[in-house]
């Protein structure tokens, strides 16, 4: 049995459900499976994917509330929400919640922090941008998934980060 996922694209509602199995990886749209294969182009937002035996360019961006993702030039807004409780999906560090409420947010690339937003004890709106990573030359918009009070920062301006440094605390 793999993760499950429900999804909102656009209006309508979507269950989903992937599988990761020996001979590779399938996925389930309303009960229908979908062999898929996905790769990132390097560090970049940007991902070869193959579904069904087609190709497609996918760029993906996660945004407070999910993803921003372009297929083949046509932009989907996806809303994600787990159904099976499993811990966070795969390369999904962005917040991770712990046992008592707190969300630690992760650095999602390799990169240096560029700008700082919230101070400690700072109260965040879902959505509000936290922090600036700089990779690949590119500035990235680490934003807020829930809203909280800033209990903790763990970088400071001009720090190197690795994928998964965790950054600060909500609560």
């Amino acid at each position: 049995m793999g993760k499950k996922y429900r999804l909102k694209l656009g209006n309508e509602d979507i269950q989903a459900e992937v599988e990761d199995a020996a001979d590779g990886t399938r996925v389930a749209i309303d009960g229908a499976w979908h062999d898929v294969s996905m790769e990132r182009i390097g560090d970049s937002a940007q991902y070869s994917l193959i579904l069904d035996g087609r190709p497609y360019g996918l760029f993906a961006e996660q945004t407070p509330h999910g993803y921003c993702v372009i297929v083949n030039g046509r932009s989907y807004n996806v809303v994600t929400q787990r159904t099976a409780s499993r811990g966070p999906a795969p390369g999904d560090v962005a917040a991770v919640p712990t046992a008592d409420g707190e969300w630690v947010l992760s650095s999602p690339m390799t990169g240096v922090v560029q700008k700082i937003f919230v101070s400690l004890n700072d109260v965040v709106e879902a959505g509000e941008v936290l922090m600036i990573i700089e990779g690949m030359k590119m500035q990235n918009e680490l934003r807020a998934r829930h809203g909280g009070q800033v209990k903790a920062i763990y970088v400071s301006v001009g720090q190197q980060v690795e994928k998964g440094t965790p950054l600060l605390v909500l609560l």
